[in-house]
C-alpha cells in the first residue's frame, strides 16, 4: 500500500531535479485548462447577471412607461428594441459556449494528457517541454479526446443525482487521462476499466492525499498564485504521478491490465 508521505518525497526529488522545465509545463497546462475552462461559467454568470438585471430594470420602465404613454408607439419601440437586445445577448452566449466547448475538447483535454505524460516521463529522465504537445502528434487525438469527452459527460450526470456520486465516479475516472497520456492507442471501454480497477480501494486514500495539499493552496492564495505556480503546482502534477505510477505497477502485477496495454513511458 503507498503512502502520502513516499509518494511526495519522490514528487519533490522528480520535480526538483527537472525544476523549470516542470514548473513551465504546469504553468502552461493550468493556464490552458484551468484558465480557459472558465469561459463557460462566466458566460452562465454573465447570462445570469444580465437576465436579472434586465428584468429588474426593464420591468420596472416599462411600468412606468405604460403609465404615461397608455401604448402609445413608444412603447412598442422599446418592447421592438428589447426583443432585439435580449436576440443578441443569447446569440453572444450560445458563441461562448460553442467556443468554450471547442476550447476543451482541442485544447484542454490534448493538454492535460500532454502534461500527465510529461511528469511520468521525467520520473526516470529530464524531457523536453514539448513532450506536452504528445498527443497531436500521436495520430489518437480524436480517440482521445472522445474518451475525456464521455470521462467528463459520465461525471456530470451521475452529479445530477447528487453531488456524492458525482465526486466518487470523478475519483473513480481519475487514471483516465494518466492511461491515455501512456497509451493514447487504448479503448475508451478499456481505459475506463483499468480506471475503475486501479482505484478500487483506494478513492479515500486518495481524496486524503488531495486535501493534505490544502494548507499549500492556501498560501498559494496567500502570495496571489506565485507560490502555486513556482512550487504548488509542479509539486502537486509530480505527485499525483507519482500515485499513478504506484497503482500502474499494482495493475500489471494483479492482472487489472496488460503490458501490452500499458506500454510505458
Amino acid at each position: 500500500m503507498w503512502e502520502r508521505s513516499q509518494l511526495k518525497e519522490r514528487a519533490k526529488v522528480t520535480f526538483k531535479r527537472c525544476y523549470w522545465k516542470a514548473v513551465l509545463v504546469s504553468f502552461i497546462a493550468f493556464m490552458l485548462t484551468g484558465g480557459m475552462g472558465q469561459v463557460a461559467n462566466n458566460a452562465n454568470e454573465m447570462k445570469d447577471t444580465y437576465n436579472s438585471t434586465y428584468s429588474e430594470n426593464y420591468t420596472e420602465e416599462y411600468e412606468d412607461t405604460s403609465l404615461d404613454l397608455k401604448g402609445g408607439a413608444t412603447s412598442i419601440f422599446e418592447n421592438i428594441f428589447a426583443d432585439g437586445l435580449v436576440m443578441l445577448f443569447v446569440s453572444v452566449f450560445v458563441v461562448a459556449i460553442i467556443l468554450s466547448l471547442l476550447i476543451k475538447l482541442l485544447i484542454a483535454y490534448p493538454i492535460t494528457i500532454g502534461k500527465n505524460n510529461y511528469f511520468m516521463g521525467i520520473r526516470h529522465k529530464e524531457k523536453p517541454v514539448k513532450n506536452i504537445l504528445f498527443l497531436y502528434k500521436s495520430g489518437k487525438l480524436k480517440s482521445s479526446i472522445f474518451t475525456m469527452f464521455m470521462m467528463d459527460l459520465f461525471i456530470y450526470l451521475w452529479s445530477l443525482l447528487l453531488l456524492i456520486p458525482g465526486i466518487v465516479k470523478s475519483y473513480e475516472y481519475r487514471m483516465i487521462p494518466y492511461i491515455l497520456s501512456e497509451n493514447p492507442n487504448i479503448s475508451r471501454t478499456r481505459a475506463f476499466e483499468i480506471s475503475k480497477n486501479m482505484m478500487y480501494g483506494n478513492k479515500w486514500s486518495v481524496f486524503e492525499l488531495d486535501l493534505s495539499f490544502l494548507g499549500w493552496y492556501i498560501l498559494s492564495a496567500l502570495t496571489l498564485g506565485l507560490l502555486s505556480i513556482f512550487y504548488v503546482n509542479p509539486y502537486v502534477e509530480s505527485t499525483n504521478a507519482e500515485l499513478y505510477a504506484f497503482l500502474r505497477e499494482e495493475a500489471l502485477e494483479k492482472g487489472y491490465a496488460e503490458e501490452s496495454e500499458l506500454i510505458g513511458f
